[in-house]
């Protein structure tokens, strides 16, 4: 028999992966529409944000996460806030 504190648990773990795809392909798509609005390919943004142009590619596919101090060096080289960037 499964305990409820290990349901709560894996509902938990449930509902925050949910929560991290949802935000990761809300995020992918706010970086491509603000990129392609500034006029910018990915390998341009990723010169700028001192980022390699794979991982551009993956943070627009919504394939990783980025930390904070990412999200500042992109924010930074397409000359919006964060807050822009991150307004999902």
């Amino acid at each position: 028999m499964i305990s409820s504190r290990r349901l709560k648990k894996d509902l938990s773990e449930t509902e925050n992966k949910k929560l991290k795809e949802e935000y990761g392909k809300a995020f992918s798509k706010r970086l491509k529409e603000i990129r392609l609005q500034k006029g910018l390919t990915q390998e341009g943004l990723s010169e700028l944000a001192s980022l390699h142009l794979t991982y551009v590619g993956h943070l627009e596919l919504g394939r990783y996460h980025p930390s904070l101090f990412t999200v500042w060096k992109l924010a930074k080289a397409l000359g919006v806030s964060m807050s822009k960037l991150t307004d999902l």
